[in-house]
């Protein structure tokens, strides 16, 4: 099983070419002002160190950059923002380690479903020109309670200076790839609400409930640190705090913000993915000691080997810091304990009935087994086995065992999973012998994301093609863009 990566709704985008390699990191959102009117905010960070700079009328050196996005309905262009983003001047550029510089911009655009059609050219390198084409959808009704993403942020505090990342009063530096390192113990967020004053009136009493939650599982991560906010009915409400995550282990994780009203009715829910590094903490099984386990199901599980087993068979659904507990410490814990561990772990995930939770996941790790497990490699260690355990059966799966020119693949397809729709993950095997096919690609937040996946498909039929071009040969006999496209 691969280790999972993470992917965003924010990309970062690398063209090569025969001189040097550009490189940008383009993000954007869809916010909306108080008069209703959405608009969608854009960052752009160009790599210092992959752009050409060269000497301007002052003696300085200096790089420009040709922004422009066209954003587009159908065959028309509805709005376009361009305009020359610059780095700063250098009296020399020979030295290297350029800093990275960045822009942030807002453009006013209807509510609707468009595509973005990006276009950054290096000025002073015009064969150096990064294409990039993503969709966004604008939707903020007048007469209904709507809401921004949640915006995650690096740092909060009172701003020493004018700057880019000055927002909400403080000075707030956007964590652009949603990953928190371990030198980081606080997690800013923000959330706009709007149009609650007038679906409910002004002065009504709100109330947001913000929490950490595990991604796999949905269960809360830090139960004593859930932040509830008392706030008021207005034109934009804004929701913004921070968490103390000093403790949080590594992992993947949503921020969720949950608004309710005055009778405590849910109005929204909104939750952004994260990724964590924070190797230190690890899972102290002494939490469990005084969990009860007489007369439960577990207290017949005395057999050490099929005790561990079934605790190895949780990974496709646990943390990753009890990943790391079932991979390099269980052997040390004692049977008893490790029974606690394993009643608890049910118990919160159906306090009614564990053991009818644990008896259902039971049947699917023995499903998986059969379909994709083998004598050498348990169903639930696949990288299928444990997305089909973690996420469920999807909806539809596309089988190619016989392509002309590919590795054998599959591709499920999941028309709704967490908070995303048309969620696809690609498996391919490349020895094309056996059944242990490897994830290749998905565009599930926190899953391993290839922009490069066709062309490995392809790769090792065809080893002379160019892997950065992105898109395969045409080739008979063989339709992968329609096979991601309509499974």
């Amino acid at each position: 099983m691969k280790k999972i990566s993470i992917f965003f709704a924010a990309c970062l985008l690398v063209l090569t070419g025969s001189a040097q390699n550009m490189k940008a990191f383009i993000s954007h959102k869809a916010y909306c002002t108080d008069k209703m009117q959405p608009y969608i905010e854009f960052t752009f960070i160009i790599g210092g160190n992959s752009v050409r700079y060269v000497q301007n009328e002052r003696g300085k050196y200096e790089a420009d950059v040709d922004v422009r996005v066209d954003v587009t309905k159908g065959d028309s262009v509805v709005k376009t923002l361009h305009y020359i983003l610059s780095s700063e001047e250098f009296a020399d550029t020979t030295g290297g380690n350029l800093p990275d510089f960045a822009d942030i911009q807002n453009l006013p655009v209807p509510n609707g479903d468009f595509f973005l059609n990006f276009y950054l050219t290096d000025k002073n390198q015009d064969s150096m020109q990064l294409k990039y084409i993503d969709r966004i959808v604008l939707n903020f009704p007048e007469d209904k309670i709507s809401s921004s993403r949640i915006s995650l942020f690096e740092d909060m505090r009172a701003p020493e200076a004018p700057g880019m990342y000055i927002k909400y009063g403080f000075y707030l530096p956007p964590s652009y790839y949603n990953y928190i390192p371990e030198s980081q113990y606080i997690l800013p967020f923000a959330l706009e609400v709007y149009n609650t004053k007038r679906v409910l009136g002004a002065g009504v009493p709100l109330k947001a409930k913000c929490f950490v939650e595990h991604a796999e599982n949905k269960l809360v991560a830090m139960p004593n640190n859930i932040i509830t906010k008392n706030l008021t009915t207005d034109d934009v409400v804004l929701v913004i705090d921070q968490f103390n995550v000093f403790k949080l282990p590594s992992g993947n994780y949503h921020t969720v913000v949950e608004l309710y009203d005055d009778h405590d009715s849910l109005l929204l829910i909104n939750k952004v993915f994260f990724q964590r590094s924070n190797p230190s903490v690890q899972l102290d099984i002494t939490r469990y000691n005084d969990v009860v386990i007489d007369n439960s199901f577990v207290a017949s599980m005395t057999d050490r080997r099929v005790l561990e087993e079934n605790v190895r068979c949780l990974y496709p659904i646990a943390t990753n810091v009890e990943r790391e507990f079932f991979d390099n410490r269980m052997k040390e814990v004692e049977t008893e304990q490790l029974q606690r561990y394993f009643y608890s772990f049910w118990l919160a995930r159906n306090p009614n009935n564990p053991e009818d939770a644990w008896n259902k996941y039971a049947k699917m790790v023995s499903f998986v087994q059969e379909r994709f497990g083998s004598k050498q490699v348990k169903g639930y260690r696949t990288d299928r086995g444990r997305v089909y355990l973690q996420y469920g059966q999807p909806n539809e799966i596309k089988e190619i065992p016989s392509d002309p020119t590919t590795a054998p693949y599959e591709i499920w397809h999941y028309y709704y999973l967490d908070d995303q729709s048309n969620v696809k993950f690609v498996f391919y095997d490349p020895s094309m012998v056996g059944n242990d096919y490897e994830l290749l690609h998905s565009n599930k937040y926190g899953e391993t994301h290839d922009t490069n996946w066709k062309m490995k498909l392809v790769q090792k039929i065809q080893p002379q093609t160019d892997i950065y071009n992105g898109e395969p040969e045409e080739y008979y006999g063989g339709d992968i863009n329609g096979n991601w496209r309509y499974h």
